[in-house]
């Protein structure tokens, strides 16, 4: 938030409601001022002024060593009152031997704000305003002055906000800067309008802001056109869009039935052929010969693994989702468990959370952690204490992130942007087999309940995957 510079450096802030309303422009404007080393006051009841500290410090600013060499002035001082009254002009010369005190001090220059409420008190202190704030703005053109006038538009006199703005070119409406107030009246025109150069002057100027107004209303109505003719380019541009998306998915069907049915049948028969070969005319064939077949068993094999990994990415990416009240908990619990039936021998520290709860479809959401948990039992296979992790960490929005820890082999972190390619893998086959498809199903998975999936390990350090579901 732009809160200072040379241009509009008198501002206001108009809000209603709680004093906390105004934290984000005036912290802001006392933390860029701190910076630039300008002298800050804020002027306020004594709760507000602890409010503004409070602030501060959990910005990062040290008050108390700020406050201790004289560059920040947190103040509830009424003294400028007299019996309760207000007079402009003693005010404005006060804050104008502030401005000289803090450049004799070194700084370079003053950086105000306050409630207006507390500065002024009475309500019929309010009469001074327009006078107060036309002054002060000859004050901030004049000298090194930065400053923020606070109104609290649910507990002041209608008249002090209609003040404020004309004596303000520019004004903060809540937190929305308006750097170009229509309603501002220069100091001159609303000190002296006695005479009839003045009453010319005047007239002459709201002419200019009708004109103003005018071509406001002029580029708005541009503006909308603009902003229609881009909507409707945007619709049909959509409607393309999706009419290719759904050629596209028609030539994702066509080339999976062309998978499914014309190369898995000739690749049988290669298998099939071999194995043939093997069993009956093992006797006659060299060494050679026999490894030579071993390798096209083993490579057709391979083969028809990736086909059909291939085969069922391409449902997940098609399946409609169908969201339920799911457990993780009881899921990862039954994928434990068929592992273990499948590895009787090993044997692994299991860690699942109780109570992990999530809106998902049952059937993916159990496809994407037997391939996590599954990934986990597989990489942490030459652990002698192995150990697998299941739960959540927080949440982003309405979703949760859950995730799979295990002490495995881990992975490199510079190549983690190749986890959820198909087809890709970190790990060679002698050490982990695998086909590469595993994390780019669950990433696929993830993506279709709208969330997100990211891994962190190290080598030899086990891994770590997040994923994010709707709770």
């Amino acid at each position: 938030m732009q809160t200072m510079g040379n241009g509009n450096r008198h501002k206001c802030l108009i809000y209603d409601g709680h004093p906390t309303e105004q934290l984000g422009v005036v912290v802001p404007l006392l933390v860029d001022g701190l910076a630039d080393h300008w002298r800050c006051l804020y002027l306020g009841d004594p709760d507000t002024v602890a409010l503004i500290d409070d602030a501060l410090v959990k910005r990062g600013i040290d008050t108390e060593r700020e406050v201790d060499r004289r560059a920040l002035v947190l103040s509830s001082d009424r003294s400028h009152l007299h019996d309760g009254r207000f007079d402009p002009i003693a005010m404005v010369d006060g804050l104008c031997t502030s401005i000289d005190e803090a450049v004799r001090d070194g700084f370079s220059g003053l950086c105000a704000t306050g409630d207006m409420r507390w500065e002024l008190g009475a309500d019929d202190n309010f009469d001074h305003l327009l006078e107060y704030e036309a002054r002060l703005e000859r004050v901030f053109r004049e000298k090194p002055l930065r400053g923020i006038c606070q109104y609290r538009r649910d507990i002041l006199p209608a008249r002090a906000i209609r003040d404020a703005l004309v004596t303000h070119s520019a004004a903060y409406i809540g937190d929305t800067l308006n750097r170009d107030n229509l309603f501002y009246i220069p100091p001159e025109l609303l000190l002296d309008a006695s005479t009839t150069t003045r009453a010319a002057e005047q007239g002459e100027w709201m002419c200019q802001q009708i004109v103003r107004v005018l071509d406001a209303e002029r580029k708005r109505d541009l503006a909308l056109a603009a902003l229609e003719d881009m909507n409707r380019d945007l619709e049909r541009r959509v409607a393309e869009r999706t009419a290719d998306l759904a050629l596209a998915n028609r030539q994702l069907e066509a080339f999976a039935y062309s998978v499914s049915h014309d190369l898995r049948a000739p690749l049988r028969a290669i298998k099939s052929f071999a194995e043939i070969v093997i069993n009956d005319c093992s006797d006659r064939l060299c060494d050679d010969g026999r490894d030579y077949l071993a390798r096209i068993t083993g490579n057709a094999k391979r083969m028809g693994e990736l086909i059909e990994g291939m085969l069922s990415l391409a449902r997940i990416a098609q399946a409609p989702v169908a969201l339920a009240d799911i457990s993780i908990s009881e899921i990862a619990r039954d994928t434990i468990a068929e592992l273990a039936a499948g590895d009787a021998s090993r044997a692994v520290d299991v860690v699942i959370h109780d109570g992990l709860r999530a809106k998902g479809d049952p059937v993916l959401v159990r496809a994407a952690l037997a391939n996590l948990i599954g990934n986990s039992w597989k990489f942490t296979s030459k652990r002698a204490n192995a150990r697998i992790e299941v739960g959540a960490s927080g949440s982003e929005g309405d979703r949760r992130i859950f995730f799979v820890r295990d002490n495995g082999a881990g992975f490199d972190m510079r190549h983690a942007d190749r986890l959820f390619d198909a087809f890709k893998r970190l790990h060679v086959d002698a050490d982990f087999p695998g086909h590469g498809i595993g994390l780019a199903t669950v990433e696929r998975i993830i993506t279709r309940h709208q969330g997100r999936i990211w891994g962190k390990a190290a080598v030899d350090q086990g891994a770590t995957f997040y994923f994010t579901l709707p709770t």
